[in-house]
Parts: structure tokens; C-alpha cells; sequence
């Protein structure tokens, strides 16, 4: 497979992809953007065969990914196919985020199983300025710092501490997690309530809010914090209260 670029029109661009016979690319990734369209053509190798299309891609931007749901991609002949077809072509608008996979076969079939080939392509996300600006801030642009929350103090000192990102250029900041942490070790990873604001910065959720909107409206800072669901401190409840969620000697033995 390859991928080449041409112009659409001065506000869409079209990135082609050719398919070859017997061809896995599922160990590489074609990144594309919100709004490009993917055009799939086929290599010589595979214009005389019955070749069929299949992706599990959102054809519709409010429509919701399903893995394991793939839409046939139908064909489109230029010439009208009255004497050759082999110029058809299929199309896909890139109207949702995401990493998608594709395949293809030549028996006339639907099955994944049967395919001839295969890969993946990656619409990527972006983020809009919540200042009504409607801009966009492409992924290439982000500068982003990471803080560790824990040694901000209170959420009454943040603003200071956090200004000095703000002057340095960063659009982004990356706050480690916000929750309550091991009694034990105080790793800024290690949550022990996965509900609880740490109560180092005697505060709220929506005092926090409240500067996270400031940052963000008033500075144009973004913000993005981690979500820790694969492992807790050790005198979390979650673990006294269920065991059987931890790695033990009865179900891993």
C-alpha cells in the first residue's frame, strides 16, 4: 500500500491509498485528518479481481464505534465501467476521530477470516478553544508541562505556581492525579480514593473547576489529567472491600 496526497478542493484534501494482493499492513498506521477524504484505489495486481472493501470505521460522525462492526465501501467507476472498471475507486469521508481497520477480499465473500489483505488508518483528534473562537489547536502545536498536583499546595496557591507555565509558552498542562493518595508512600500515582479530592489542597472539585476555566478562558491553557483505574495504593478501600480485584494467590496462583 501506499498513500499519496491531492487536492480536492481548497478546503478538502484527498489522501489516496492503493491496495496490493496479499498485502498486511496491520503493523503500520496512516494518519489522516478530521475532514480529509480517504480515497482506496487498486494496485494492477488487483484491478481484474472481485475485490471487496470492508472498514469498521464511523461512516457518519453521530454514529458510535463498534470494533467488531464493518460496513462494506462501495465502489465507484469513473468510466462507468462499460469496458473497464479497473479506475473504481471507494471513498471515506474522515467525519469521526479514531483508529480504524480495514480489509479486503477477492472470493466474493464478507469474511474477515477470508481476507487478502489489511491495515489500519488514524483519524486524528483535535481540540476547539472553549473561548467561542471556534479555533482549533492542532496536535503538532501542543506544548504541553506536567506538574505533579500533589506539590501544588492549596488550591488557593495554584494560580501563582501554574502562571509560570503560562509565561513559558505552554498551551497544556498535565496535572498528575487529583485524588486522595497512599497514607503510605504518597506516590502521585498510587490513589487511594479514586472519588476523593486530595485534601492537601483544601478545596472542591468545583473550586477546581472554577480554575481550570480560568485557565483555560483567560489564559489559554488547556488542562488533562490521568485516570488511574489499573492499580491502587495499598490501603485503598477498594481493595479491603474487594479482593478479588487484586492479583492474589487465589486467582493468580
Amino acid at each position: 500500500s501506499k498513500m499519496s496526497t491531492t487536492n480536492h478542493s481548497t478546503d478538502e484534501q484527498v489522501r489516496v491509498l492503493v491496495l496490493n494482493e496479499g498485502e498486511d499492513k496491520s503493523e503500520e498506521l496512516y494518519r489522516l485528518k478530521k475532514g480529509w477524504i480517504l480515497q482506496i484505489k487498486l494496485s494492477a495486481n488487483l484491478s481484474w479481481r472481485k475485490v471487496r472493501i470492508f472498514t469498521n470505521a464511523c461512516l457518519n460522525e453521530e454514529d458510535e464505534f463498534e470494533r467488531n462492526s464493518y460496513h462494506e465501501l462501495k465502489w465507484i467507476y469513473p468510466s462507468s465501467g462499460r469496458y473497464d472498471d479497473s479506475d473504481r475507486y471507494v471513498v471515506l469521508s474522515c467525519c469521526k476521530s479514531g483508529s480504524f481497520h480495514y480489509f479486503f477480499t477477492i472470493d466474493r465473500t464478507t469474511i474477515k477470516e477470508n481476507r487478502n489483505g489489511q491495515g489500519y488508518f488514524h483519524i486524528e483528534p483535535y481540540l476547539i478553544w472553549p473561548d467561542g473562537s471556534g479555533e482549533v489547536l492542532e496536535q503538532e502545536y501542543i506544548t504541553c508541562q506536567s506538574v505533579l498536583s500533589k506539590s501544588l499546595g492549596p488550591l488557593s496557591e495554584w494560580s501563582s505556581r501554574i502562571e509560570v507555565g503560562r509565561h513559558s509558552g505552554y498551551n497544556m498542562i498535565h496535572f498528575t492525579p487529583v485524588q486522595c493518595l497512599s497514607n503510605v508512600s504518597n506516590s502521585s500515582y498510587s490513589v487511594s480514593d479514586h472519588h476523593k479530592l486530595n485534601t492537601k489542597f483544601e478545596g472542591t472539585y468545583e473550586q477546581m473547576k472554577i480554575l481550570i476555566d480560568t485557565m483555560t478562558k483567560q489564559w489559554r491553557i488547556l488542562s488533562i489529567t490521568d485516570l488511574v483505574y489499573n492499580h491502587v495504593a495499598n490501603d485503598c478501600a477498594l481493595l479491603r472491600d474487594h479482593p478479588e480485584a487484586a492479583y492474589n494467590l487465589i486467582n493468580s496462583p
